[in-house]
């Protein structure tokens, strides 16, 4: 799908960046997402013209990457992916992304078409990457548990106690469990917000660092796995730690054979994706000090409940947090590509965002 840029019949334009600028609006482009120009005075006549931002041109390359390397994966190793499983995904996709071309074409409003174009890019990249997830699984290299716990006994600390002093404080335990569930609601959260307040800048790089923490952390899986402390120590599973398992360990065994994201669990524990995903929902909002302070607070219950649910071991958190360390560096080196000096931000701030 295509998106315009704007451009008005102005002489001297405001951006000098002919190719790239940070308007809003420019979240959409010809796959997934487009970019925007926004030239002459606030009060100008509109016109449009087709145009593909740099930004955009990544995140199409990323998730093409990762639609043919699934592809390759499922084909060669003979694993099976329901065609009718496209289905919903991209009519997800299409569906926001024609109501970006609606609100951006025919009725302008920037924050709909962010927040729009964001949630397709997401939905796509996601589909995409819940079959990578559990194709790369089926490669059953040796589990590195043992390693973990090592690495956490050697840094004092014993998942097995947090678990254990959560289990004694049952409404401190309930709050922490509710906090682990909370992501996704905070992803949609936090593209509105960001949306809403036309902060183009903020919203694309929150999405591309999460699409490069999400493949870099699948990377490592590949290569150091884990079951996680509750199937390792032998914690009393809950409905989903027995349905993650179930996939996990039928994966690795070659009993299943179907690669889907209908019903998927998270089944990457080392490092910790949930430690990652939390880290990047706190850094989109740094900007706006209420927000961002709630985010830290709520983030830091999500990231302790990692142990004490069981899920993961403090070195599974430390992964996740090294993630973060290469995934927002990389995207603000990108950014220096993606958004030219001297481009404005859709606030007027002239800094460079560090994500």
């Amino acid at each position: 799908m295509i998106l315009n840029r704007w451009k008005t019949n102005a002489v001297a334009p405001v951006c000098p960046v002919s190719s790239e600028s940070t308007s809003v609006a420019g979240a959409l482009g010809r796959s997934k997402c487009g970019g925007i120009r926004q030239d002459g005075d606030a009060g100008s006549d509109r016109r449009l013209r087709w145009e593909l931002t740099r930004d955009c041109r990544i995140k199409v390359l990323l998730i093409a990457t990762v639609l043919l390397t699934d592809t390759l994966i499922v084909i060669g190793l003979g694993l099976h992916f329901p065609l009718g499983d496209l289905v919903r995904p991209l009519a997800i996709t299409a569906l926001l992304c024609s109501v970006a071309v609606f609100y951006h074409h025919f009725r302008p409003v920037p924050k709909f078409v962010l927040c729009t174009a964001a949630l397709a890019q997401i939905v796509a990249f996601s589909s995409c990457f819940s079959v990578l997830m559990y194709a790369v699984a089926t490669t059953a290299q040796p589990l590195v548990d043992g390693s973990l716990v090592a690495v956490d006994k050697w840094l004092g600390v014993d998942v097995r106690h947090a678990v254990v002093w959560a289990s004694v404080h049952p409404i401190l335990q309930g709050l922490l469990e509710i906090a682990y569930n909370l992501l996704l609601p905070q992803t949609a959260l936090v593209v509105i917000i960001l949306g809403f307040k036309e902060d183009r800048r903020s919203l694309e790089s929150f999405v591309l660092a999460f699409m490069l923490a999400a493949l870099l952390t699948t990377i490592i899986f590949v290569v150091l796995p884990a079951a996680g402390p509750f199937a390792y120590h032998g914690f009393e599973a809950s409905q989903s730690q027995e349905r993650y398992l179930e996939h996990f360990n039928a994966l690795r065994s070659g009993e299943r054979i179907l690669v889907t994201w209908r019903d998927a669990e998270g089944i990457i524990t080392f490092p910790s994706f949930h430690t990652a995903w939390a880290i990047l929902l706190t850094l989109a909002l740094r900007r706006y000090r209420v927000l961002f302070a709630f985010s830290i607070v709520l983030n830091t219950a999500v990231i302790i409940s990692t142990m004490t649910t069981g899920w993961h071991y403090l070195s599974d958190v430390l992964g996740g947090i090294l993630i973060c360390l290469i995934a927002v560096p990389l995207v603000h080196r990108l950014s220096r590509w993606s958004y030219p000096q001297g481009t404005p931000s859709p606030s007027g701030d002239q800094r460079q965002l560090s994500m």
